[in-house]
Order: structure tokens, then C-alpha cells, then sequence
């Protein structure tokens, strides 16, 4: 039986800035706003850096403008929605990726005092499914 654990290594896109209509007011979804998105990709990078070789690792690139196209497309209440919609598109994508880490970040229009509001969720492929 094999005893799977999850690898040490992870590529992180921090602060992915996004235009979104998101908000559980419909008059916080009229207008795209501002959102940061954050992806921490769990994947062996020893094949790639033993090589010096892109192409055995995720492309970088390709996740910023996936997360870019899933954020900015469709209208949604929720940010807890929006990770989730990420997550599963990154795990697609990029099949190299064990696992993904979402945290959306947004300051909220509906409450003042406070500087942002925050999700984070991780997924994985579980064992055998890369």
C-alpha cells in the first residue's frame, strides 16, 4: 500500500489583481471590483530544477491567466464560491500540480471598517490521481 504525503514544494502567485463583480448585495455586483487572488501549487520542482527546464514544472503564466479568465467571467455572491471555482480549474489545468491553495482577498463595500475579508481553501488530487 502506498502511503502518500503531501510534498514540501510549492509555487506561490501572490496578489493576482482581478476585476470581479462579486458581493452578496446585488449593488456590490453591479460594478467589477477590485480582488486579489493568491495560488500555492504543490508540486514536485526537483525534475525541473535538476534540468533548468520550464517545462517540467506548471506554467506560471498559464495559472495567472486562468485565474484571471475564471475570477473575471460571471457574476457571484460569494468569494468562498470564486476559490472554489479556482481551485478546481487550477487542478485541471496544470496537471504537475498535487494540490492548490486559493486565498481571494477583498475589501468588503458593505463594511467599512474593515481593511479586507479573506478565504483560503485547499484541494487535493489525492493519491494516484496526477
Amino acid at each position: 500500500m502506498l502511503d502518500y504525503r503531501p510534498m514540501a514544494d510549492m509555487i506561490w502567485l501572490h496578489g493576482v489583481e482581478c476585476r470581479s463583480k462579486i458581493g452578496v448585495p446585488a449593488a456590490e455586483r453591479a460594478r467589477p471590483q477590485k480582488i486579489l487572488v493568491d495560488a500555492g501549487l504543490e508540486v514536485d520542482v526537483r525534475p525541473a530544477a535538476e534540468r533548468d527546464d520550464f517545462r517540467r514544472t506548471v506554467d506560471y503564466g498559464a495559472v495567472e491567466k486562468l485565474i484571471r479568465a475564471v475570477a473575471e467571467n460571471g457574476e457571484r455572491a460569494l468569494i468562498e464560491t470564486l476559490a472554489e471555482k479556482l481551485a478546481v480549474a487550477v487542478l485541471s489545468a496544470q496537471p504537475l500540480a498535487a494540490a492548490v491553495t486559493i486565498r481571494v482577498r477583498k475589501t468588503p463595500a458593505v463594511m467599512p471598517k474593515t481593511r479586507e475579508v479573506v478565504v483560503e481553501i485547499s484541494r487535493t488530487r489525492g493519491p494516484g490521481k496526477r
